[in-house]
């Protein structure tokens, strides 16, 4: 999985990042389609901790696609 954080984060999206599942391409190019950007599970529950999210993750742009954080937790 590859955690990412952007401009979003903490804002409209789970406050410590978003994830997506991602494979090794055959070739030199990775395509990544951040409409399937999801939330860990410690955004819904307490009982999960979440993994940090190394700097090196953060995009400085806004991603609007994918899930957005839930409300309230």
């Amino acid at each position: 999985f590859l955690p990412f954080m952007d401009k979003t984060t903490g804002v409209s999206t789970y406050g410590t990042g978003r994830f997506m599942d991602i494979t090794k391409p055959e070739g030199s190019t990775m395509i990544l389609d951040f409409n399937y950007a999801y939330n860990p599970y410690c955004a819904y529950t307490d009982g999960y901790s979440c993994p940090i999210t190394p700097q090196e993750n953060y995009i400085d742009i806004e991603v609007n696609a994918g899930i957005k954080g839930p409300d309230g937790h």
